[in-house]
């Protein structure tokens, strides 16, 4: 949810104890008619092998604004 679509201002709070970041090498995409899932992994020992490290899901509608705000934010910070 982006403040443009709605007026609505939301606090978030990230506790850096509790909320691990995780570089992810690799992900994978699996969608229903419902939902969309990402799967993000990281390489193990010879990297033959990927360990899934967090899954998300969110509706298609959900995953469509996550898609359009992720590709605005990057062409704000490419020169």
């Amino acid at each position: 949810m982006s403040d443009e679509d709605d007026h609505q201002h939301i606090n978030f709070g990230v506790d850096p104890t509790k909320v691990p970041i995780y570089f992810v090498e690799s992900y994978l995409i699996g969608s229903n008619e419902n939902s969309v899932t990402f799967s993000f992994a990281q390489p193990v020992l010879d990297g033959q092998q990927q360990n899934v490290v967090s899954r998300v899901a969110m509706t298609r509608e959900q995953a469509k604004e996550f898609l359009k705000n992720l590709n605005d934010h990057i062409e704000k910070f490419e020169l």
